[in-house]
């Protein structure tokens, strides 16, 4: 027994336990050993062994060999049979199906009833074939150094080892050694296998192993070119150089982050791409294993091939002169410059300038002009420049000529412009029009068909030369075309001399008279109740007529002809005897009658008797025949009207018709009321003027006073939640003095000092015939009213569009609408986003507007006006909304919509510059009158709009007497007023007493004006009127 180990021999089999003690009194674990008179052992004893390893298994007696002896071997308890049995040592080559277990037993020839087993050997039996591994403690060696590769095969031992190199050529290096490690000084291929057993087994050989030998030398890439920088699409070089031993490198490696490695010689060339910007590495190899480091990364920046801009000094050449093209790119040294010209829509295109570099060129000639840069070798080009168009004007002479060359054209009629060049055929041009209508064609000519209004306007022309479309004429002076939608009306002048048997001469002609000789004159007679008879034309438009009839004519002019409006007929009736011809008069005698006014025609015969029956001729038809020398017309028909006399005692005896009287209805007429100012000043007064649209005199006219109705207005609908408003809500009353009109078209009220909305309308004739109501206007007080109010939110006049704006009545009454001028019309100004309730309106607009609010109670009070701006910009004037007290102090600010400021900002007033302020604001101490103005503000080019501040000025207080006189004054008024109560409550009384009492209708026409205005004041509902709409029913139709 030796330190920690035990060996021992036993000449008989025996079991033993066996532990381990030490002295400081611990314990090993425990063995159970067998031991055996036979010994089996086994060689090699490696585990695990491998398909087609040999191995030997030898029987041993453990008292020493005897020959006396022979042996059996046992594989799984079965009998391998051997060549002879005597032998103590059994050799297998190995396969899979060899594994198990093995045991031998020993018998003596002389007693072979003696046996004696082995202990038990366990073979298995791997089926693949091991494999060598190589590792390295690094795989580059630097010059001068050395590196140590090991051998190994895994999960296995009692391997000899054998070393391979490939450098140049294969070579083994080491054969059958023990240790599984050598030193290396050299770059190469290296690899190994293990060996064991005799014969030998061999693993498979290992992986090969490079290992490189790194060369003290510097690689750098550099790139073989000077420029500024590389575009898309250019070839470029790049040089792999080694410094202080170039020439000894065999080849060259490369390695980029883009693409496969580009080449192994020293220089690459490569085609940039913007899309793939990429990083490169370089170094050189003297032989396959020794090479340089890795060069420092090159970074190659590529931009996108660049695109030139062409410049010119101006865009049109003068007959004889020339223009400087200027071709820029960037780092413009670096390019030479290549200029194209393009002369034709179908031409090829000409190359005028190759390879220059200077980038300017001199053109004398019209064309669409491009240049490209170029370098390199290939050449490397830029984009195409973008177009620039060169114009060359030429000395020929366009001119424009129309046909037929007329002052005015009438709508429908045919005409010709005609473009005309000096100096040459019509065929070597292309024509382009300046005109109208944009539909232009490359002729001469261009004709109008059917002319219309939209073919008024100027026409101008030049010419472009078929084979440089370039070279261009100036434009033609311009020629004006005047097309009137009216079609124009034939007139008739007629020589009234009529005598016995004799001829009238009817002159023809078609205002204005300035081209009379373009018209050829078409004559027609109508006789009554016949068919019209179309006579022979005359050139000079005379007629010659000597038979009665209805005679008419019209104009034609053209080919295609296109005829004038037919004239009015001319009546030509020349007397064969003496007899009487009446006359047709009309009563009243308006220039304009309209549909539903009462007219009186009246037949007049000179020394008229009594027994005349008259007959009538009229547009509606025949009228039967009437003892009554007048007509009445209500709804009348627009033409002539005729009458004659037929004597009741002798019906033979028949007048001559009288001449035509031609009657014209037009539609209702319209009443418009101006009111002027629109804005109340302190002490002013309004004047209401009416006008009847289109119409003459014979009006006399009646002024009312709005009065709000919110129980007739309602929110129509809500729609995207924006509040539609009927245009019905207004009560009116007549102004003072004015309930049976005034001649004057025009009223003046004094002493209004609130906003206030106002009417008109027109009436004559008897039955009186009215106009339709005017559409409301209004006066605008910005000063509070006591019992109405409208505030603002935001307190100012200018908002951002998108920004909420709300409006807000207030005052002595519990309903309230916010107002402004589009509310009232029928077509609703629909540019905001709004929500109502009873006392606010808020409002956010979507578009830029400037609109007057105010506020309406259901007591019938007008708040003051405001002012609201809504400005689609980024800049607006912060201004009150309300007229400022004299004396105040006031600042005025400027907002921008959502950034600070950051530079001074300028205040204007009546457009002259005030103040630069670096905070964006204006203040004024005390304001005065001098202070009212228009104001505005401005910040880095942005322009707020304008806005009023107005200034209200403090009135001074009343002396002693000047109270008294008031009050003596006003106590005076209250009994006037008791007194004109009474006299009117007695009136009235008076009326219902002879309403009870007789159903005869009560004269009131001696009542006065200002009377009948005080019964308004007293409530009196029987004069109040409602207005429902701007276009109210009148006179018995809607």
């Amino acid at each position: 027994m030796t330190g920690s180990s035990c060996r021992f021999s036993s000449r008989w089999p025996q079991n033993a336990v066996f532990w381990r003690e030490s002295g400081s009194g611990g314990f090993s674990n425990a063995v159970n050993l067998t031991s055996h008179d036979v010994n089996l052992t086994l060689e090699p004893s490696s585990s695990p062994l491998f398909h087609g390893e040999s191995v030997t298994f030898t029987c041993n007696m453990t008292g020493g060999f005897d020959s006396n002896w022979l042996y059996k071997f046992h594989r799984n308890g079965q009998h391998i049979v051997a060549k002879s049995d005597v032998s103590n040592s059994l050799q297998l080559h190995l396969a899979t199906d060899l594994s198990g277990r093995y045991q031998c037993s020993a018998y003596r020839k002389d007693s072979p009833g003696i046996n004696k087993q082995s202990n038990n050997i366990t073979l298995s039996v791997a089926a693949n074939r091991p494999t060598a591994t190589v590792t390295a403690d690094k795989k580059t060696i630097s010059e001068g150094r050395q590196t140590e590769l090991t051998c190994s095969v895994k999960d296995s031992a009692g391997w000899k080892y054998d070393w391979f190199m490939h450098s140049f050529s294969e070579a083994q290096i080491v054969n059958n050694a023990v240790k599984n490690t050598i030193n290396i000084h050299s770059g190469g291929i290296y690899w190994c296998r293990g060996r064991r057993g005799s014969p030998a087994f061999f693993t498979e050989p290992s992986e090969k192993f490079v290992i490189e030998k790194s060369l003290s030398n510097q690689a750098t890439v550099a790139l073989q070119h000077s420029w500024s920088q590389i575009y898309s699409g250019e070839a470029i070089s790049m040089r792999c150089e080694i410094k202080g031993g170039g020439s000894s490198m065999r080849e060259y490696e490369w390695r980029t982050t883009t693409s496969k490695p580009p080449s192994r010689e020293s220089t690459v060339h490569i085609r940039a791409s913007a899309s793939a910007t990429s990083n490169f590495w370089c170094r050189g190899r003297a032989d396959p294993f020794s090479s340089t480091e890795w060069s420092q990364e090159y970074h190659l920046r590529v931009s996108d091939k660049p695109r030139p801009v062409v410049r010119a000094d101006k865009r049109l050449i003068p007959v004889g002169g020339n223009v400087t093209l200027t071709c820029s790119v960037d780092y413009p040294t670096e390019w030479k410059y290549y200029w194209f010209r393009h002369t034709g829509n179908f031409s090829d295109v000409k190359t005028i300038e190759e390879g220059k570099s200077e980038n300017a060129i001199s053109v004398s000639q019209g064309g669409m002009y491009y240049c490209q840069g170029g370098r390199g070798n290939p050449v490397f080009f830029t984009e195409e420049s973008h177009r620039i168009t060169i114009e060359k004007r030429v000395s020929n002479m366009a001119a424009v000529s129309l046909e037929p060359d007329l002052p005015v054209i009438y709508s429908g009629e045919t005409i010709t412009v005609r473009c005309e060049i000096s100096g040459s055929q019509s065929n070597e041009w292309v024509y382009e029009w300046s005109k109208p209508i944009s539909d232009t064609l490359p002729m001469n000519e261009y004709r109008i068909v059917t002319a219309s209004e939209s073919s008024s306007g100027n026409y101008r022309c030049l010419g472009r030369r078929k084979q440089d479309l370039y070279s261009s004429t100036e434009w033609s002076n311009v020629r004006t075309v005047t097309v009137s939608e009216q079609r124009p009306k034939a007139e008739i002048i007629a020589d009234r001399n009529f005598s016995t048997g004799g001829t009238v001469t009817l002159t023809c002609s078609v205002p204005p008279s300035s081209s009379p000789s373009s018209w050829t004159y078409h004559w027609y007679r109508d006789e009554i109740a016949s068919k019209p008879l179309e006579l022979k034309s005359a050139a000079n438009g005379e007629l010659v007529a000597s038979q009665n009839g209805l005679y008419f004519c019209r104009g034609g002019r053209g080919s295609p002809v296109y005829y004038t409006e037919s004239s009015h007929s001319v009546t030509v009736d020349i007397p064969a005897t003496d007899r009487t011809r009446p006359v047709v008069t009309q009563q009243p005698n308006w220039p304009t009658v309209y549909y539903g006014e009462k007219v009186t025609l009246r037949c007049e015969i000179q020394g008229q008797p009594q027994d005349w029956v008259f007959e009538w001729i009229s547009p509606c038809g025949a009228v039967p025949s009437t003892q009554n020398e007048t007509l009445c017309l209500g709804y009348s028909c627009n033409g002539h009207y005729w009458c004659r006399g037929r004597r009741k005692s002798d019906p033979q005896d028949v007048t001559w018709w009288s001449a035509p009287l031609e009657s014209t209805y037009v539609s209702s007429p319209e009443s418009v009321l101006t009111v002027s100012p629109s804005w109340l000043s302190p002490g002013a007064s309004v004047t209401l003027s009416c006008e009847v649209k289109d119409s003459s005199a014979g009006w006399r006219f009646y002024w009312y006073k709005a009065v709000p109705d919110l129980l007739h207005v309602f929110m129509i609908y809500y729609r995207r939640r924006r509040s539609l408003y009927s245009s019905s809500g207004y009560n009116f009353v007549h102004l003072p003095g004015t309930i049976k009109g005034t001649v004057e078209n025009s009223y003046i009220i004094h002493g209004q000092k609130h906003t206030a909305g106002y009417f008109c309308r027109a009436g004559r004739g008897n039955p009186e015939y009215f106009t339709e109501y005017s559409e409301i206007q209004f006066v605008w007080s910005a000063d509070p009213h006591p019992a109405a109010s409208l505030s603002v939110s935001p307190d100012r006049e200018q908002h951002f569009t998108s920004e909420p704006v709300t409006l807000n009545c207030g005052g002595n009454s519990t309903e309230w609408r916010v107002m402004t001028p589009s509310r009232i019309s029928p077509l609703y100004s629909d540019i905001y986003f709004e929500e109502v309730n009873r006392f606010t309106t808020r409002m956010r607009a979507h578009s830029p507007s400037t609109a007057v609010y105010w506020c309406e109670s259901e007591s019938g009070e007008f708040s003051n006006a405001v002012n609201v701006t809504t400005h689609g910009g980024d800049l607006i004037l912060v201004s009150p909304v309300h007229p400022v007290n004299e004396g105040d102090s006031v600042t005025l600010g400027c907002k921008l919509r959502s950034e600070n400021f950051t530079s001074t900002v300028g205040f204007f007033k009546n457009d002259k510059l005030i103040q630069n302020a670096v905070r964006g604001e204006l203040s004024i101490p005390a304001v005065s009158a001098s202070d009212e103005g228009f104001y505005r503000c401005e910040h880095s080019g942005e322009v707020s709009p304008q806005s009023w501040v107005a200034v209200k000025s403090l009135s001074p207080s009343l002396p002693v007497s000047l109270i008294v006189g008031l009050v003596v004054g006003s106590l005076l008024t209250v009994l006037l007023v008791a007194l004109l109560l009474v006299t009117l409550r007695n009136r009235l009384s008076q009326c219902h007493r002879t309403n009870q009492t007789s159903t005869a209708p009560t004269n009131k026409q001696d009542e006065t004006p200002n009377q009948i205005y005080s019964s308004l004041l007293q409530g009196d509902s029987a004069i109040y009127e409602s207005v429902r709409s701007p276009r109210n029913p009148v006179n018995g139709r809607v």
